[in-house]
């Protein structure tokens, strides 16, 4: 699951134009972008990763109906 983050991460990073060129603030604001990004998109793994989980182990077997 790491392998797919660092190749999301670096695609991210490859796309989205540096600011190296632009003032200190800015830099530290375009920094601060890309921590919250990232961690938005491990969250977003994470709650995904928890729902297709859930789907799967709480999903009606028809084994286990019950009788009335």
């Amino acid at each position: 699951m790491s392998g797919v983050i660092g190749i999301v991460f670096s695609l991210l990073v490859s796309i989205l134009p540096s600011a190296s060129a632009q003032s200190p603030q800015v830099e530290r604001e375009w920094a601060l972008f890309n921590q919250i990004l990232v961690i938005g998109i491990v969250v977003g793994i994470v709650v995904f990763g928890l729902l297709f989980y859930a789907i799967i182990r709480y999903r009606e077997k028809p084994e286990r109906k019950v009788v009335q």
